[in-house]
């Protein structure tokens, strides 16, 4: 695994449903439809790790099981576990739309408005709207602004195009 195919958190595995060892899932990405039958994912938790294979999955009500957890019981030792992929892995399992980027291929650019760059995307929160965090430039405070079309342009060449927040950094 290269540095830039670092781990990426997709759900959290919750407590056991049923009597066939399925359990809840919170899915922590975009794409529930990663969570597809045959795939394998790490689970990590308390210092622990160990690799799982989804050998069943319910997405429309977050239920999914894993190979070799079959009761209740055995499920419930998986209850906490984070379920990660990498980078790599993400790519080739979801293919995007024209002008549809990963998260963290927008964190690190430049954020610029006017064809002037304002600082760096730091961070994307999630949430409704998702937010991103920009570091401006020479400045120690952040701005936070929703994702959203009235204050995003889109990434073009290698840069998130931003709108309406030259001022915003200016008041900071």
């Amino acid at each position: 695994m290269s540095a830039r195919d670092s781990d990426l958190i997709v759900g959290r595995i919750g407590k056991p449903f049923g009597l066939k060892g399925v359990v809840r899932l919170r899915v922590l990405c975009d794409f529930p439809q990663f969570f597809s039958v045959g795939r394998q994912l790490k689970a990590a938790r308390d210092g622990k790790e160990k690799t799982v294979v989804v050998d069943r999955a319910d997405l429309s009500r977050m239920l999914i099981g894993f190979d070799g957890y079959n009761t209740p019981e055995e499920a419930a030792e998986l209850a906490g576990y984070e379920l990660f992929t990498t980078i790599s892995e993400t790519r080739s399992a979801i293919k995007l739309k024209e002008n549809e980027h990963f998260w963290f291929d927008v964190i690190g650019l430049p954020a610029v408005e006017n064809g002037e760059k304002l600082g760096v995307v730091e961070e994307i929160r999630e949430g409704s709207p998702a937010t991103i965090v920009i570091a401006p430039i020479g400045k120690k405070r952040r701005l936070i602004i929703p994702y959203d079309d009235h204050f995003i342009g889109g990434v073009q060449k290698g840069a998130l195009v931003v709108r309406h927040c030259a001022e915003l950094i200016e008041a900071l």
